[in-house]
């Protein structure tokens, strides 16, 4: 991996490495995750509802996935696991964030069992955990990215589709045009990305792309996951059929986890407490290249953990939409959302207030409106600004607020 490479990757917002498996781990990794896969299916089938056919969600699912290959490894598949810790993976994703990176997330895509047809032209946003896109995409090009995702094929793979350069803009009228029209054919400016199997393809997932076809044959097999600089690990049970080296590698990335929660407690903190010193220091110690962009991303960030929090904790909570419940009780840590066991650090009247000291960007980032929409992202409408801000702020504009809060 050269600078070059770091470049271009942050231009066109993916990169192809061709031939990083070698055949003969290939071979053994097929076998791995066609046995994990076998494990998963098991369970699908004892999690079927009345009515569903023999296979649950096997048969049922436009794209099945492998949820999860810690879920199911053991001393015969610990392939599957270590691949994510090779230097062909781990050590590009190192070059790739600039910055030391654990694992998320070790999944699998597969084939359906009918023919489903194309899929919806996305960015992989979810717009209430995250942010509007544009103010992302600063922090994006400021700081670079904390989060990147792969998919690498054990068998060839040209589902993919994407088009280059979008991670650092928004869509284009001609785009957006063609994506209301029919966002399930292709748009001006794809590429079908066409893998070989071994090949592997690291994307930035603001990117617009699109799964041009899920069908029956021929089989895919295509190993899906990513790095960030905000690792989740806790239960590290799976690790005692790893080598050494890797169940170190876990360790730390469980150690990190620790210490990222408690920065973002202590950045909670600092809010209630309306103290900016220990603000600014916290935001230095989740993420060190703290531009302006930087730290109104972490802001807004923050602002959607104070509302999961407070969220959790309202009595009213069964009766809220079902996407606000959804992202409350799932962990989402690559936006520092940590899920309620988290929530737990804070009363309820810590919670309320909390959300009081963030009613400053809260209002920043609802829609004038009442809702907004653009095509091309993991939503519908909603009751925030998707794209861009009308009234964009800073962390100064945020840290006069608090004393209009209390």
């Amino acid at each position: 991996m050269t600078m070059t490479d770091r470049a271009q990757f942050l231009r066109d917002g993916f990169l192809i490495v061709r031939d990083a498996i070698p055949s003969p781990e290939l071979k053994s990794l097929r076998t791995s995750y066609e046995t994990l896969l076998d494990r998963q299916r098991d369970v699908w089938r004892q999690e079927r509802s009345p009515g569903d056919p023999p296979g649950g969600l096997w048969d049922t699912a436009a794209q099945p996935r492998l949820r999860g290959a810690e879920n199911f490894v053991d001393s015969e598949t610990a392939d599957a696991v270590e691949l994510w810790l090779s230097e062909p993976i781990l050590g590009t994703a190192r070059q790739l964030i600039d910055s030391d990176v654990g694992v998320t997330g070790m999944y699998m895509m597969c084939n359906p069992t009918y023919d489903y047809g194309p899929a919806n032209w996305h960015r992989d946003i979810h717009p209430i955990d995250l942010g509007p896109m544009e103010q992302m995409q600063k922090a994006l090009i400021e700081s670079g990215p904390t989060y990147i995702q792969w998919n690498i094929p054990l068998y060839d793979d040209d589902v993919l589709w994407v088009v280059p350069g979008s991670h650092i803009r928004l869509n284009t009228e001609e785009e957006t045009r063609s994506l209301l029209t029919d966002n399930r054919v292709p748009i001006p400016g794809g590429v079908q990305v066409e893998l070989q199997a071994g090949d592997v393809l690291v994307y930035i997932n603001y990117i617009l792309h699109w799964g041009s076809s899920y069908r029956r044959e021929p089989r895919r097999r295509t190993i899906h996951g990513g790095h960030t600089i905000y690792p989740n690990w806790i239960d590290l049970g799976f690790t005692q059929h790893l080598s050494a080296e890797s169940r170190r590698l876990f360790e730390d990335w469980s150690a990190r986890t620790v210490e990222l929660k408690n920065d973002t407690e202590r950045a909670l903190r600092s809010v209630l407490d309306s103290d900016a010193a220990a603000y600014a220091k916290a935001l230095k110690a989740l993420r060190p290249s703290t531009g302006s962009a930087t730290q109104v991303q972490l802001t807004i960030w923050l602002c959607k953990a104070a509302m999961h929090i407070h969220n959790l904790k309202r009595m009213d909570y069964d009766r809220l939409p079902d996407e606000f419940v959804t992202r409350a009780a799932s962990p989402h840590p690559i936006t520092l959302n940590w899920g309620p066991e988290f929530a737990e650090r804070f009363s309820k009247l810590e919670a309320d207030t909390l959300w009081d000291q963030f009613g400053f960007v809260e209002d920043r980032l609802l829609a004038a409106n009442g809702e907004d929409f653009a095509p091309g992202y993991q939503s519908r409408a909603i009751p925030y600004y998707l794209e861009s801000l009308p009234n964009e702020f800073s962390m100064d504009d945020f840290v006069s607020s608090w004393a209009e809060a209390t």
